[in-house]
């Protein structure tokens, strides 16, 4: 993701001619004050232009001159350039500003984490210049060393710091809003909202009931409080940009639509925990599908029993549950389901576009992650019937 455009406002404007403002006139001061002093004339000459008799300054209006001039520099010095306590044995800290936050509440999140500043000057300068207001949400880091201009700028442009939240393969969209909430602040209910929403999903001219199996796994840069709507448009994206041409001209070439692909490689990921087994699998269901036969996935009974909105299944399948009835279910309704259900990887994908040249139309799980596959249903039951066995043994 490409940082936050950042654009200045009169608050930035007002730091800045401040600043510069505070450097001229405590130099002008100070080098007023100095001739003052070392000069042994009443009579000084200002600016090197004109010359011209002035009125003679007395001591005390020198010494003010003096501790003006002094003043702004001790300003300009504790804002722009002496850093902060720094109490922290991390030389690095971070803190989230959440929605609805005060600067008060940042401010006693910044002690908290180990920057020792005066809080009180800090606040006062902020209202004064109406940063108070305009603090953005998100994750800010600092380094040890950092001023309080420099702290008091990012919060003010929203400098928030991005960082990986890293979605794995094979998830469903309510497990990916699970991880968004915990990661980003992103509100796991909208998320579920926004990739269900007919009208965004006609906006990124996809036709489906969701975007199960169009949410990319993959490592992405976010930043705290991403909105659902942003990040479900980011996670397409990334499956576009992965579903290169050379792909759907194959999907093509086997009869197959983008989203049966993805349909496909769904639950090839359901299936699949050794990842060599992968193209195995999914000649498995092209054979299966070629001769009409039902797929008989266990995972996509799961996906309907838990289809909407129902929590998902956290049990094993038992006999009866391959008797629900949704169009999810494989056991009773033929060809693929309605739609993905989860969201596959690239290597899933490739499966399912590339499947083994192999007959198999069975297969039996042996209990540690690998499968036991069959050309024939009595190959199948052999091979359930051993399975069995060595469990008992075991």
């Amino acid at each position: 993701m490409s940082e936050k455009k950042i654009r200045f406002g009169i608050s930035e404007w007002i730091l800045f001619f401040s600043s510069t403002v505070a450097i001229f006139l405590s130099s002008v001061i100070l080098v007023i004050a100095t001739l003052i002093i070392f000069s042994g004339k009443k009579i000084i000459w200002l600016f090197g232009f004109v010359k011209r008799k002035c009125v003679c300054i007395k001591r005390p209006i020198t010494f003010i001159l003096i501790g003006v001039g002094i003043f702004f520099l001790i300003n300009i010095l504790y804002w722009r350039v002496l850093p902060v306590r720094w109490k922290s044995k991390e030389k690095k800290a971070s803190i989230l500003v959440k929605e609805g936050e005060s600067l008060y509440q940042v401010v006693k999140k910044l002690k908290e984490k180990g920057i020792d500043f005066n809080p009180t000057i800090f606040l006062e300068y902020s209202k004064f210049l109406g940063i108070d207001k305009h603090i953005h949400i998100g994750r800010y880091d600092f380094k040890k060393g950092v001023t309080l201009y420099h702290i008091l700028s990012r919060l003010k442009k929203g400098k928030v710091t991005a960082f990986d939240v890293t979605i794995p393969e094979g998830l469903n969209f309510k497990q990916i809003a699970g991880i968004l909430q915990v990661r980003c602040g992103t509100d796991s209910s909208q998320f579920v909202t926004a990739v269900t929403d007919t009208d965004f999903l006609k906006k990124l001219k996809i036709s489906a009931q969701s975007l199960e199996g169009h949410l990319f796994p993959d490592t992405y840069k976010l930043y705290w409080g991403i909105k659902p709507y942003d990040i479900a448009q980011i996670m397409v994206a990334q499956l576009r940009r992965n579903f290169v041409d050379s792909l759907k001209q194959r999907a093509e070439k086997i009869g197959f639509s983008i989203l049966e692909v993805l349909i496909l490689a769904s639950l090839i990921e359901a299936e699949a925990k050794k990842p060599e087994e992968r193209a195995t699998i999914s000649a498995v269901y092209h054979n299966r599908l070629k001769k009409g036969m039902l797929l008989q996935c266990d995972p996509t009974v799961i996906y309907a029993i838990s289809w909407p909105d129902r929590p998902n299944l956290a049990r094993p399948l038992v006999l009866k549950d391959l008797e629900f009835d949704s169009p999810y279910n494989t056991y009773i309704y033929s060809g693929l389901p309605p739609g993905p259900i989860n969201n596959p990887g690239k290597k899933s994908i490739l499966a399912a576009l590339y499947p083994a040249n192999v007959d198999f139309l069975y297969f039996v799980a042996k209990g540690d992650g690998s499968h036991v596959f069959s050309s024939t249903l009595e190959q199948h039951h052999r091979a359930i019937r051993e399975i069995k066995k060595e469990n008992k043994k075991s």
